[in-house]
């Protein structure tokens, strides 16, 4: 993965202000070529290469530079860039750029949020499972989006409305539906995918994957274009 980073010095803010980061969950950024994760949490920084031996050490404070956090440990430097990054092997995109120095040897990533596809419109999707359970091969399972409308079948009722997109939060306004019967398991599918649509859910997204979550439940989707 070959991604542009700003010089650490160019960075920095005029004396160097330092404070904890806004969020206290921890941090995550992956890397490829060789395969590598970094987590940050409220007490260290874990660079875990893959099939190597994990490097741990105190968390600093962060020192806020004009693009974004910087942290300095003896074996490990950390900058973290807000621009968005594409990881290369899965497609996923992410809020940051980050730069990870261990012992003297550099690895460039994506880290923090993943971010939704940036249009929705004209898409269209298989809908994998709900909550965890495969939907069957058989029926139509499937939810697709044009301009403002999203239309929507769990293998029974056709149902549609209008919907927004803020970042990788959607919201379905009020969905209309035909209202046909269907055994088990189409009506289970629906009346458990219809609630999970009714409440703001969280896009999540790599590469032809996607998922809408909440704390209602799950959808996973597989893009068919």
């Amino acid at each position: 993965m070959k991604l542009w980073l700003a010089p650490l010095s160019a960075l920095l803010l005029s004396g160097c202000l330092t404070y904890p980061p806004p969020s206290s969950a921890p941090y995550r950024a992956v890397g490829q070529e060789p395969g590598w994760t970094l987590v940050i949490d409220e007490r260290d920084l874990t660079f875990i290469p893959a099939g190597g031996q994990p490097v741990r050490q105190p968390r600093p404070q962060a020192i806020i530079g004009i693009a974004g956090e910087i942290y300095q440990t003896p074996r490990i430097g950390v900058n973290i860039v807000h621009a968005q990054c594409t990881d290369v092997m899965s497609g996923q995109a992410y809020r940051d750029r980050v730069q990870v120095d261990v012992d003297g040897r550099r690895f460039n990533g994506c880290g923090g949020d993943p971010v939704a596809p940036s249009g929705l419109a004209g898409t269209n999707w298989r809908v994998e499972a709900v909550n965890g359970r495969v939907t069957p091969p058989q029926g139509q399972y499937y939810v697709q989006f044009e301009a403002d409308r999203i239309g929507a079948k769990f293998g029974c009722n056709g149902m549609g409305g209008s919907y927004s997109q803020n970042g990788n939060v959607l919201t379905v306004g009020p969905l209309a539906a035909t209202r046909m019967f269907c055994p088990d398991p189409a009506m289970s599918f629906e009346n458990q995918g219809g609630a999970i649509l009714a409440q703001p859910v969280t896009i999540s997204s790599s590469g032809d994957r996607m998922t809408l979550s909440n704390s209602v439940g799950r959808i996973d989707l597989r893009r068919t274009y």
